[in-house]
């Protein structure tokens, strides 16, 4: 504050700090001279930024005021009231809360305002660049990619299937191996994990029947140990290995089996697709299966680059298996596991887009979170496991591109997500909205065109990508809490167990084909 020496409070206008830094701000000084009975006010104002200029500005100020008689003096002075009035001192235990207000809490606020913005930016620009990538690629594999009537390839197979306590639904999936058009050769193995129920019997009722069916019963040692048993009774160099509760096409394993022709393949990935779409939740998943494999997996093919050989709809070369060591009990994503060590021994890993398979989704929130969360916890069991991929020059689009991809949008993006999400309707309230709603917009947007792209190229109805909107506020919370779950779980060093789900056996096998017949 300033009084000068007719006793006149200077009030000067707000100027930048930068300009009285500047060579020839004597024009500044000028205009205060010409305005000291006007009542302005002189705001060096930095905004919490840079302090150099208004520093720099300070001497000159304080000079002028000086030379002209005025005298520089506190607030409490020129109001002429007491200090402690104007500032009352802290009263004891009040410190900690100033200092969460102010200080080193008002740094720490801002230090993670900023850290958002940039996170937020980041995300965005990379969310945007990523889809790019995403469509042109799954374009290119989607052109050149063989019709279903092009399928010369048909080498003896095993179809290796784990059940534990599946009595309601592995009748139905062995009827919907053993019912298919393929031509060659072909042993089921299903090895029966300790069950429980009435699995067993329900087996045997077919083997009776079907002599290409085997049962092979082991006290319950988790679904590692189960394929391994199943791998190490097989005959076949070409390995399929679908779920207890999936369907298979008619034709899913003349395409499977396609790519296997080249012998640098090791693994395929079949198109693992939602059969019960009796909930909004159920919805939601073939949504994200879409996605996940037939848009991903498409692109990633393009690029060597996929992570997961999925065990609901696979094929995989036996000597390869072997050479990468077999199914590993290290983690609860064993195909992950095994599809990340076949690209370190130097094999291919391709993507059958017509090779579909039906699989039982989780039907509720609860058994959702279940599932996810061993899903969550095993990808990150594979991710620490093979950190010497990610940034590897060795491994090309692995290692730059779709593990990178899986570390930032899968684990971090999701677990932010519902923050960027809260912001968003905070910031309605305490403004800065314009400015964030960019963002989320850009977010959304990306969403609906991959999720648009998918369903056409899945054949599905384009109207199917609109669930994409209400998944956000819907589906993705809960799986943000599924990830924030196993990273906790993970830096205790927790033991997680496989966590069984309870079957509803409410598949709709082959639901196209049987559409087609009525």
């Amino acid at each position: 504050m300033v009084q000068d020496q007719f006793g006149y409070l200077i009030v000067l206008e707000s100027i930048d700090p930068e300009d009285w830094a500047k060579p020839g701000s004597d024009e500044i000084v000028q205009r205060i001279k010409q305005q000291r009975h006007l009542g302005n006010v002189v705001l060096l104002h930095d905004a919490g930024g840079d302090r150099s200029q208004t520093v720099a500005a300070l001497p000159k100020i304080i000079d002028y005021l000086q030379t002209r008689g005025d005298r520089i003096v506190p607030l409490s002075e020129l109001l002429n009231i007491p200090r402690d009035d104007l500032m009352p001192p802290l009263k004891a235990g009040e410190m900690l809360w100033t200092r969460l207000i102010t200080g080193t809490g008002f740094r720490l606020w801002r230090a993670a305002e900023r850290f958002l913005w940039a996170f937020m930016i980041a995300a965005t620009a990379l969310i945007v660049l990523r889809t790019v990538i995403i469509a042109v690629l799954a374009s290119r594999h989607h052109r050149k990619f063989y019709s279903p009537e092009e399928a010369p390839y048909h080498p003896p197979l095993s179809i290796i299937i784990a059940a534990y306590n599946e009595a309601k639904v592995i009748h139905a999936t062995l009827r919907s191996v053993v019912d298919t058009d393929y031509p060659g050769m072909l042993e089921v193995v299903v090895i029966d994990d300790g069950s429980t129920d009435q699995t067993a019997a329900e087996v045997k009722k077919l083997v009776f029947t079907d002599r290409r069916i085997r049962l092979i019963q082991q006290p319950n040692g988790g679904k590692s140990a189960a394929l391994r048993n199943g791998l190490a009774n097989s005959k076949s160099d070409i390995l399929v290995f679908l779920d207890a509760d999936t369907h298979f096409d008619r034709s899913t394993l003349t395409q499977l089996v396609q790519p296997m022709i080249d012998p640098k393949v090791g693994a395929v990935s079949g198109h693992a697709k939602v059969g019960n779409l009796r909930t909004f939740i159920a919805r939601c998943q073939s949504l994200e299966y879409i996605c996940g494999f037939n848009l991903e997996r498409r692109a990633y093919a393009e690029w060597n680059c996929i992570t997961v050989a999925p065990g609901a709809v696979s094929a995989l070369r036996r000597s390869a298996v072997e050479a990468a060591g077999g199914f590993s009990l290290d983690t609860l994503a064993e195909d992950t596991d095994l599809t990340l060590s076949l690209h370190k021994k130097g094999y291919r890993i391709d993507y059958a887009p017509y090779a579909v398979g039906w699989t039982e989704a989780p039907e509720s929130y609860q058994t959702l979170a279940k599932q996810r969360f061993r899903w969550a916890f095993g990808t990150l069991q594979c991710l620490w496991k093979h950190r010497d991929l990610v940034f590897n020059p060795q491994y090309k689009a692995l290692g730059w591109f779709s593990l990178p991809s899986v570390w930032f949008f899968q684990i971090v993006l999701i677990a932010f997500t519902p923050i960027v999400d809260i912001l968003l309707i905070l910031s309605l309230f305490i403004g800065g909205a314009s400015n964030m709603w960019i963002y989320f917009v850009v977010f959304v947007l990306m969403d609906v065109m991959l999720a648009v792209m998918a369903c056409w190229m899945d054949d599905e109805s384009i109207l199917s990508a609109w669930i994409i909107l209400p998944m956000r506020i819907m589906y993705r919370p809960l799986l943000s809490w599924v990830i924030w779950r196993s990273i906790f779980k993970a830096l205790k060093g927790a033991w997680v167990t496989w966590g069984k789900l309870e079957r509803t056996a409410s598949v709709t096998a082959r639901p196209k084909e049987i559409q087609a017949q009525k």
